[in-house]
């Protein structure tokens, strides 16, 4: 009997820990605190003679504990963000007055700056009426400038001429060259001064006398620093310039020693020291053109004015005829007058090659204008002519080994001499030959009908 009765006490003490064990696992998943409740139990075990009893207590306060602890968490959070709220306004507080400072610190440091700058870009604070030479190199950018023009003191704010020339697209376009620059100039009359060629200061005058070769044109812009004279002849060898009606029409351009011999117009001309070749040429260019084709005079024998192309058409040849003939008659002839006979004579002669040189007198030849000028062309004597060469130099220009004009101009003939090629004088001279003129007296020009005669006139001009 009491075996049985310890069994059913047993029982229950097991039954009564699983349903505490449960309540503590249900209380640690609803609360986010661990809490392990403390669980006291007491067990008396009575045993009168007739009944037995079994009683059990347990003392179970976890749901108690918990809801403290819950309430204490969640008044501790409140307090904690009441102070995070505190010091973060505090925090804000304090980088707003920093955010202010420095802000108006910088303005007033950026203020200072701009006002330098605004200053500066109106020219205000620079000395008045004064001016400074500055030289611009080929091909300079905006800090190459900038720099000139603040070493020579013609800016004081160097990042804020080149911040201006950058909005208004001004950072490129200097003209090389030398130029005479005012200090109080604000930044926009500085940047169109200094891309104008009109403003330059290094400006070489040079006249080009009638007669004057290619070659001679080289040597000459070498010498006084405008452009290099190979550089100079390979522009005037090469096919830039034939947008030019009258370059791009010539015929034999192939056979030429030098394409444009006899179109550079020779003239009086302003160049910049080292110029750009191309420039150069077209100034000739744009002259001849001028002279040629844009110009008209009154012509005796026609009512209306005619360019000296128009009169080229009247005679029956071509602006490149009539400038081959005018410069052989710009290199023959001793003065104005003489042009006109020497012209005429030539002209006669070239009126015989549909009759195989022979003219109304029998005389024989004639078509071979057999002028000394054209014999070493495009050198201008034999000792020009480089040593290895000499002894088998021929010129494709000999007017005594070729019929009629040489293939193109020997020189660049002036207006007077293409006037004379203009004019088909009547003579019935086919001969000409020259004195060569002294320190006292001026040359002595000889013309015959016949070769007799013409040889007798080589002897009193001491030719023979």
């Amino acid at each position: 009997m009491s075996e049985e009765l310890e069994k059913k006490r047993q029982e229950k003490i097991a039954n009564f820990k699983l349903n505490i064990s449960q309540a503590v696992e249900q209380e640690s998943t609803e609360s986010s605190v661990n809490t392990e409740p403390t669980v006291s139990s007491a067990s008396t075990t009575e045993s009168t003679a007739g009944n037995d009893v079994l009683n059990s207590y347990s003392a179970h306060p976890t749901n108690e504990n918990v809801s403290a602890n819950k309430k204490v968490l969640k008044k501790a959070k409140k307090i904690d963000r009441k102070r995070r709220r505190k010091k973060a306004k505090k925090n804000r507080v304090i980088f707003r007055l920093v955010w202010v400072a420095m802000v108006l610190f910088f303005s007033v440091m950026v203020g200072e700056y701009i006002m330098v700058g605004v200053n500066d870009m109106l020219g205000v604070g620079r000395e008045e009426g004064a001016a400074v030479t500055v030289t611009i190199p080929q091909n300079a950018d905006i800090d190459t400038i900038t720099d000139i023009l603040y070493d020579n003191h013609v800016i004081n704010t160097k990042w804020f001429f080149k911040l201006y020339a950058t909005l208004t697209k001004s950072t490129t376009g200097f003209t090389r060259g030398t130029f005479d620059v005012a200090t109080n100039k604000d930044y926009q009359a500085l940047i169109n001064y200094m891309q104008s060629d009109m403003n330059r200061t290094d400006v070489v005058t040079l006249q080009f006398t009638e007669g004057m070769s290619l070659k001679q044109y080289a040597r000459l812009l070498e010498e006084k620093k405008v452009c290099s004279a190979q550089e100079f002849l390979k522009a005037c060898n090469s096919d830039d310039f034939d947008e030019y009606e009258f370059i791009g029409n010539i015929s034999n351009a192939g056979v030429r020693p030098i394409k444009l011999e006899g179109y550079l117009f020779p003239d009086t001309y302003d160049f910049y020291v080292g110029e750009k070749v191309d420039s150069v040429v077209e100034k000739f260019l744009a002259n001849y053109r001028r002279k040629i084709y844009g110009k008209k005079t009154r012509v005796l024998g026609y009512d209306k004015k005619m360019t000296i192309a128009q009169r080229a058409e009247t005679i029956n040849m071509t602006m490149e005829q009539v400038l081959t003939l005018a410069s052989l008659i710009q290199a023959e002839a001793a003065n104005k007058d003489d042009m006109y006979m020497v012209s005429a004579i030539l002209h006669n002669r070239l009126a015989t090659i549909p009759n195989d040189g022979i003219n109304e007198n029998g005389e024989s030849g004639l078509a071979y204008l057999q002028l000394d000028s054209t014999k070493y062309y495009p050198y201008a004597s034999l000792t020009d002519i480089p040593v290895k060469e000499r002894k088998t130099f021929k010129s494709t220009y000999n007017t005594y080994d070729h019929i009629g004009l040489p293939p193109g101009p020997i020189c660049n003939p002036g207006l007077e001499a293409i006037e004379a090629a203009l004019t088909v004088g009547e003579t019935e001279y086919y001969y000409f030959c020259h004195k060569s003129a002294t320190a006292t007296e001026p040359a002595v020009a000889y013309y015959a009908k016949t070769m007799e005669e013409h040889t007798e006139n080589l002897k009193a001009a001491g030719l023979l």
